[in-house]
């Protein structure tokens, strides 16, 4: 049975509502989450409603009930609402979509766009491995979200999930460091400013001679840095140039860098030693000219990086991402995008809204 919410609820609701794109209620019943158009949750907006606030306020989905049965929303149980849940996945996917799709196409048609990419892991209940991967583009300066992809745990990074166009700079870490990401950067008339492993991404000079990157690294004195033309080898067989741009760290910097590789190497009982003398320099490639980019303004655009991680920040400890309540797998992934549907929600809002606490 649905009675009538509360007007303050309502109006809540109404102003959230104002900025799902348009075909969000179709989209339920196409994409499977509403089948048959009986029971309190056969209304798409009923069923956003409730999930939402479910996602949204952290409650369990008998409490959701609860709120929902008070409020005068709907009457349901919360088995009901845990198998509406389970449908949800695909339509929330579409939603996300949907919400994306206009940033994408909105952004700043200039020669060149930094453009940061990375994925942050979410675990089940009790689990301490990785279960699903948030992968995740945002644009800078407004650090807003141009795009989010759900993978289960085997879906590695890798930049074939987002579109590039000519001009953008993929700022990006050690995970797309290698051959193919670079590839796909060239194929895209692209550019890339990414940290590299000394092992991952094999590097040659123009003779095709391979290089060392620790012999190299260890001419450098603390907090100098020196930059080198290479080459790599593409997938494909082709040859692309650029530059590696390598920084020792200060001794301080570079012990602890040092002592969380060993931290790591010793949770999964391996030695590593090259790895920890590795972490003593940030070494970065990049095929962005240096005509146009000086050795420290690479290094300076790598730092802007840290803006995913702090977007990251705020989805797991303000939005709550990483409190995943669901361990059967299809409500998981239904509660993961409905967060990210969230934050998407609220940054719209923010946007609307110029006077809106950040």
């Amino acid at each position: 049975m649905v009675k009538k919410p509360g007007r303050c609820a309502d109006g809540d609701w109404l102003e959230l509502r104002s900025v799902l794109p348009e075909g969000w209620q179709e989209a339920a019943r196409v994409s499977g989450a509403i089948r048959i158009n009986k029971g309190p949750l056969a209304d798409p907006e009923v069923l956003l409603r409730n999930v939402l606030g479910h996602v949204a306020s952290g409650q369990s989905l008998r409490q959701t009930a609860g709120v929902a049965r008070n409020a005068g929303l709907v009457d349901v149980s919360d088995v009901a609402l845990l198998k509406r849940l389970s449908n949800c996945a695909n339509w929330f996917e579409w939603i996300v979509g949907s919400l994306l799709d206009r940033p994408l196409k909105d952004l700043p048609n200039a020669p060149y766009r930094l453009r940061l990419v990375d994925a942050t892991c979410v675990s089940k209940p009790a689990n301490v491995g990785t279960d699903f991967r948030v992968h995740t583009a945002i644009s800078l300066p407004d650090r807003s979200f141009t795009q989010v992809v759900l993978t289960d745990k085997h879906g590695a990074e890798s930049l074939d999930r987002f579109p590039l166009d000519p001009g953008d700079i993929v700022v990006a870490d050690r995970a797309y460091g290698l051959a193919g990401p670079i590839e796909r950067v060239v194929d895209a008339h692209a550019h890339i400013v990414a940290r590299v492993n000394i092992s991952s991404l094999p590097l040659y000079r123009r003779d095709k001679s391979r290089i060392n990157l620790l012999e190299e690294a260890r001419q450098l004195q603390p907090e100098t840095s020196r930059e080198l033309e290479v080459c790599v080898r593409l997938p494909k067989g082709e040859w692309t140039f650029g530059r590696l741009c390598i920084h020792a760290l200060s001794e301080d910097q570079a012990l602890k860098a040092q002592r969380k590789v060993k931290r790591k190497k010793a949770r999964k009982q391996e030695r590593g030693t090259l790895a920890i003398e590795a972490a003593r320099y940030v070494i970065i490639f990049t095929n962005l000219p240096s005509a146009m980019v000086t050795c420290e303004e690479v290094f300076a655009i790598y730092r802007m990086r840290w803006q995913i991680e702090l977007a990251f920040k705020t989805l797991k400890q303000i939005a709550g991402l990483g409190k995943l309540p669901h361990k059967l797998d299809e409500p998981a992934r239904a509660w993961i995008l409905a967060k990210v549907i969230c934050a998407l929600l609220l940054q719209r809002l923010a946007a609307r809204h110029e006077a809106f606490p950040p």
